[in-house]
């Protein structure tokens, strides 16, 4: 897991270290680098989940989605800090989160392990801290909104997967719950591309469809799904909005 996560780490240092872009978009960042860096991880975790003792499953994909996603979003973050210590004190967390995000994954590959409930609600937190950085720094961006929504929704919907994973017993079925909440988070994204509003605002605007997507969803797998879950949802979603607009409007 160190060896793994100083590799990324210093994959991220050689990032920064490249020209900067012509202009300050997504696809004209050393998007190529950071998707290499997605995907070495990916392959660090399959080795790291085939050492576990317990592991008997035929694929690791599901284990792959939270450290890929979180390397591809933390890169891309790390290119919007300044120099100095800002960019630093960044880097130090996303090493720290990567490594946290590592040990969570192989910790969830037994469920009899006494840690497991820890780390599942541990990867949820992250899950949802992740999914919020993503729409941060894709609205950060001056990007085309339909790359921002393509890109935006995919992750979106392979990180609702990944959380449906502790309420069901086949991934297949909840496939289509991601797609939606996925197509909804890109739908969201694309709308409000439109808007002048801070990144921040809009992250907070599309949080919300992939809270309530995925919050929904894991009742209606786990068949506690029922009037007060619809007004317990409903309540907090109204909420989330009011304080979202005051806080767009405030910080205007």
């Amino acid at each position: 897991m160190s060896v793994l996560t100083a590799v990324i780490v210093l994959a991220y240092v050689v990032t920064r270290a490249l020209p900067a872009p012509a202009d300050d978009t997504v696809l004209s960042s050393p998007l190529l680098l950071q998707t290499l860096i997605a995907a070495f991880i990916g392959t660090g975790t399959d080795a790291l989940i085939r050492s576990h003792p317990r592991f008997a499953r035929r694929t690791t994909l599901i284990h792959w989605i939270a450290p890929a996603s979180m390397a591809l979003v933390l890169g891309a973050g790390l290119q919007l800090l300044p120099d100095g210590p800002a960019w630093w004190l960044g880097l130090s967390v996303s090493a720290l989160a990567l490594l946290l995000v590592l040990v969570t994954e192989y910790v969830l590959v037994c469920p009899e392990d006494a840690r497991y409930d820890l780390a599942v609600l541990t990867l949820t937190g992250l899950t949802y801290a992740l999914a919020l950085l993503l729409f941060i720094t894709l609205n950060a961006y001056t990007t085309p909104g339909l790359i921002s929504a393509l890109i935006g929704g995919g992750v979106a919907a392979a990180l609702a997967w990944r959380l449906f994973a502790f309420s069901v017993q086949s991934l297949r079925q909840a496939a289509l719950y991601a797609l939606i909440i996925g197509l909804t988070c890109a739908e969201t994204l694309w709308a409000i591309s439109y808007w002048r509003v801070s990144a921040t605002g809009a992250a907070l605007v599309t949080m919300l469809p992939f809270y309530l997507g995925v919050g929904l969803s894991r009742q209606q797998f786990t068949g506690t799904l029922s009037a007060r879950i619809w007004l317990e949802f409903s309540v907090v979603g109204a909420i989330w909005l009011i304080l979202t607009f005051l806080y767009i409007y405030g910080a205007n």
